[in-house]
């Protein structure tokens, strides 16, 4: 037993080194992101969303990254932006951001988002909320699909697409 116990004490002493004494070199994506490179920007984002990689915590500045990245047409970091907004866990909750950044995102091609927003609409605009759980069935979203049978099942009227 004490040679097992000896044997694990020089493992760790040799090979064990905790996270917190690793250090990070971000200085590349930082760079990156700073030049405009939206997939830097939403992953430096993230890192200031969970206060990892060296990053501190800081929502302001992860906020102004993923908007960034989203004007920049980075349809995950809109989708992240909604989220962000509608759930209120890392900043004040506000709807209206909410559903513009989900829209934003939607109409990037974010199936996600396009799933989400047709059942926003569901109850008080079934032609949009159809129009918008079709997009996502398109791009293979399965319960979107579902959603959409429902809807064209209920009322036939508001599943009549228009030939582009």
């Amino acid at each position: 037993m004490n040679i097992l116990r000896s044997l694990i004490t020089i493992w760790i002493v040799l090979f064990w080194t905790p996270l917190q004494a690793q250090t990070f070199d971000n200085s590349h994506l930082i760079e990156d992101a700073t030049n405009g490179d939206i997939q830097a920007q939403y992953t430096l984002a993230h890192l200031y969303l969970k206060g990892k990689g060296g990053i501190v915590f800081d929502v302001e500045e992860a906020v102004r990254l993923l908007e960034e990245a989203a004007d920049g047409g980075h349809k995950e970091a809109a989708f992240d932006l909604a989220f962000l907004y509608l759930n209120g866990m890392k900043l004040a909750k506000d709807r209206v951001k909410a559903l513009h950044w989900l829209t934003r995102s939607a109409e990037m091609g974010q199936v996600d988002a396009q799933y989400f927003l047709g059942l926003a609409y569901k109850k008080s605009d079934r032609v949009q909320a159809a129009a918008w759980l079709k997009m996502a069935a398109d791009g293979g979203h399965l319960e979107a699909a579902g959603e959409l049978d429902q809807i064209c099942a209920e009322e036939p009227q508001a599943c009549r697409w228009s030939a582009n």
